[in-house]
């Protein structure tokens, strides 16, 4: 599919992870008391589960009924309207729905830098180009397992990740510069 380096591995996402499933396809049955969230793709942004205002509550015997087996190597991926919001598991007092992939992933597996793909144009292009379903896009399961990665070694996974992070700093640093400067230009303008 595209060169990589001689050290890299082109390998599928299913190898990399030890569970890879999506949440319930049905509604659970809501309570204004449950202490536990029903989250979708919606609720994923830049690597955090967001609770919002509208998001419904379950009951613990509803957690019960539908809970995955989430860990600290959980990550999550909209694959049911909106395409690409990633998020990890971090102990939040949840159930998924089926908008959302979850995968636990293997040891020496940097989630930070599989986010990267996720989020990256490449993924969205696979994304859409297996999707079914013309108004809402809809990714497979076995679109998801079958998601070519080209895996370098840990170490430069983590390099990889350091570096975008590093970059992804410096657009925002720019991106306020450009603002402070357009800022500083209308009040100029207004005072002429």
């Amino acid at each position: 599919l595209f060169e990589i380096p001689d050290s890299w591995k082109l390998v599928r996402l299913g190898d990399l992870v030890s569970i890879l499933g999506d949440g319930l396809h049905g509604t659970p049955e809501y309570s204004k008391e449950g202490e536990y969230y029903f989250i979708n793709g919606n609720n994923l942004d830049n690597g955090t589960i967001v609770i919002k205002n509208n998001t419904k509550r379950v009951s613990v015997k509803e957690y019960n009924k539908y809970k995955k087996p989430l860990t600290e190597t959980t990550v999550f991926v909209s694959i049911n309207g909106t395409l690409g919001n990633v998020a990890f598991y971090n102990n939040e007092k949840i159930i998924l729905g089926k908008s959302a992939c979850y995968f636990n992933l293997l040891n020496g597996i940097d989630k930070n830098y599989i986010k990267i793909i996720l989020e990256s144009k490449y993924f969205i292009d696979y994304a859409l180009r297996l999707a079914t379903g013309t108004t809402i896009k809809n990714v497979s399961l076995r679109s998801m397992r079958y998601l070519p990665i080209s895996l370098p070694h840990l170490n430069e996974q983590k390099r990889i990740v350091e570096k975008v992070d590093g970059l992804m700093q410096l657009c925002d640093q720019l991106e306020s510069q450009v603002k402070e400067n357009q800022k500083n230009a209308e009040s100029l303008m207004n005072s002429v």
